[in-house]
């Protein structure tokens, strides 16, 4: 990410993107990861994108290798979903 819109809370960083979470106002989330990805997933995402990748210098088994599971990534999905329902407008759609 290059920069966090105007006004946004950072709610988390990593050594990959300073900034990997935030909130803008009340309704808007952004994430630069994928809670929803099992480690096969994102092996499966790594092999798919590897001749993209090769053309950023990087490989594509060491990425997939260095896969690991994430123990909190369901409870953030599962807080997130629990959040969304609970706020007004959630879910609603313009039209």
């Amino acid at each position: 990410m290059l920069r966090l819109p105007q006004g946004a809370t950072l709610l988390a960083r990593s050594g990959q993107d300073p900034a990997h979470a935030f909130r803008w106002g009340d309704a808007v989330w952004g994430l630069q990861f994928h809670p929803e990805f099992s480690t096969t997933h994102m092996r499966g995402y790594i092999r798919a994108r590897s001749d993209a990748l090769a053309g950023e210098g990087r490989c594509g088994r060491r990425l997939a290798r260095d896969v690991s599971a994430a123990p909190q990534a369901r409870r953030v999905l599962r807080r997130f979903v629990r959040h969304a329902r609970q706020h007004p407008g959630a879910g609603s759609r313009p039209g």
